[in-house]
């Protein structure tokens, strides 16, 4: 069963009729500021250019004088004066004012103005459809129309009142503004939800630091944040400095982006784009060794793999070349048989070398022994076992006492470690590398490298152990890989404040620098 055509349908909801209001018929101006005047309750609209236009039209409507002014407003004082209306403060007494220019009015100074007989314009710009009207209000103005479009395009501010409609005293906005505002009005509703549910996280987050400024807005104390190139209310958010301190409206943003833009830290829209040099290196750190009998597809030549890379490759200057119409060849494709075992008794090989990767943290000695011999120093069991004390090592024979020399400190200017070539031998050794461990001094035991520091330098001599030990069994390697006891005492001595004072440290290689440079400064600051 269908309704009849016949019967009377209930008027939509203002917010409703918002959606719609761009496909009605009629004109632009009159369905703008009907629709918008049933938001707030009133009886008639009037859409003007500006707020230069809005002080004529006041001006018209309420005379010369004084109007009290909320300092909080950004209220346009220079184009009030040009009309003869006075901008004055909310201290003083209000007897006598022409109006009372309130910004989020509450009860007090709702009664104050109906017992000095003074009107009440409420500003409506940053939350529109507040329902002033019923609580006492004569007029309700939008100074601008960022908020109902979003962006500030164009010159447009809207009167409301209450009773007959007066007549039109100040020029119209341009159709163009009206026409953008149509549109962008269907979602006023949606948006101002939005900014109302981030002004809630924000003023928890932020604490006694914001005071709030209607639903969708705060205000923060003075100079707490730069002014934006936009107006507050819009999609963006934005700030505004007042007499009052600084109004702040998030818009569509979220509150981690909010708090960037008030800590002056702007959050990027998307992670840069990796360049070249990192893409070749990214190729090239990929292992290319394949299981046999896995896959028996022929390999593709790199520059095929080269194409289809999954990272966006930039666009590069590439000249334009003749290529021959003939059709490339087919690839061919070879099966190897498999390998027939032998049956005589051969001799067994000797064992293959194992290939020993190295870590780059890792310092080495420049003293190479003629022999193989055993490490001076016990290994380790591993993060989470005690520290060992290093034992000296046996004497083997006699040998001259060598002249005391500085510990090694890698430096960017040192050459690379280089291995000996193997002597011709059936199974030629690797030479023995020493890891950087403590130093050994006295008779037997190990050297403390923390007896000299102060209390101070000692407390922060034990927050760079804890962190190194964590950081060690986070990785899972030895805690002297990542630095040596002599080398956190050192840091704590010199109590370093940038990565260049940390790297005049010894024992701090750039490789060093480069990965714990910053968490070693944070240690250092407590």
């Amino acid at each position: 069963m269908t309704d009849s055509p016949d019967l009377p349908r209930p008027d939509p909801r203002p917010d409703a009729r918002l959606v719609g209001l761009h496909a009605e018929r009629g004109d632009p101006h009159a369905r703008l500021s009907a629709a918008l005047a049933a938001l707030e309750g009133a009886d008639w609209g009037l859409t003007l250019a500006g707020e230069a236009a809005l002080a004529r039209q006041l001006a018209r409507l309420l005379g010369p004088g004084v109007v009290r002014v909320d300092e909080r407003l950004g209220v346009n004082r220079a184009a009030l004066a040009e009309q003869g209306l006075a901008a004055a403060g909310l201290d003083a007494d209000w007897t006598g004012a022409r109006a009372a220019w309130l910004a989020e009015p509450d009860e007090r100074l709702l009664r104050r103005a109906e017992r000095a007989g003074v009107p009440v314009i409420v500003d409506a710009t940053l939350a529109p459809g507040g329902g002033w009207f019923t609580r006492g209000a004569a007029y309700v103005v939008y100074r601008d129309g960022v908020t109902l479009t979003g962006f500030s395009e164009g010159e447009l501010a809207l009167l409301f009142g209450t009773g007959g409609a007066p007549a039109p005293a100040a020029p119209a906005p341009a159709d163009v503004t009206v026409a953008l505002a149509l549109r962008d009005v269907a979602t006023l509703p949606l948006r101002l939800a939005r900014g109302a549910r981030t002004v809630g996280l924000l003023a928890e987050r932020l604490g006694g630091g914001a005071l709030p400024f209607g639903p969708t807005a705060l205000l923060l104390p003075p100079d707490a944040a730069p002014d934006t190139p936009w107006l507050p209310g819009g999609v963006l958010a934005a700030t505004r400095s007042v007499e009052g301190g600084v109004v702040f409206t998030p818009g569509l943003q979220d509150a981690e982006t909010a708090l960037a833009l008030l800590r002056g830290q702007p959050r990027p829209v998307a992670d840069p784009l990796p360049l070249v040099r990192e893409l070749a290196e990214v190729r090239e750190a990929e292992p290319t060794a394949r299981v046999p009998g896995r896959d028996s597809r022929p390999e593709r030549p790199r520059q095929e793999r080269e194409v289809r890379s999954p990272v966006p490759q930039p666009d590069l200057p590439r000249p334009d070349e003749a290529l021959p119409d003939a059709p490339e060849p087919p690839a061919r494709v070879t099966f190897d048989a498999p390998p027939v075992e032998d049956v005589a008794p051969t001799a067994p090989a000797p064992p293959a070398e194992e290939e020993v990767t190295w870590t780059p943290e890792i310092v080495f000695s420049d003293f190479e022994p003629e022999s193989p011999t055993p490490l001076p120093t016990p290994v380790s069991g591993g993060p989470d076992e005690p520290e060992l004390e290093v034992q000296p090592p046996l004497a083997t024979a006699p040998a001259p006492e060598p002249e005391p020399e500085v510990e090694d400190v890698p430096t960017e200017d040192a050459a690379p470690f280089q291995p000996a070539e193997p002597e011709p031998e059936p199974a030629p050794t690797a030479p023995d590398l020493t890891p950087d461990l403590p130093t050994t001094s006295g008779e037997g035991g190990a050297l403390d490298p923390a007896a000299d520091l102060t209390d101070e330098q000692a407390a922060i001599y034990a927050r760079l152990r804890e962190w190194r030990n964590a950081e060690a069994r986070r990785q899972e390697v030895s805690r002297f890989i990542i630095a040596s006891n002599a080398t956190l005492a050192e840091i704590a001595r010199r109590v370093p404040y940038t990565l260049d004072d940390l790297r005049a440290v010894r024992g701090m290689g750039p490789e060093r620098l480069r990965k714990y440079g910053d968490k070693i400064l944070e240690v250092v600051r407590g």
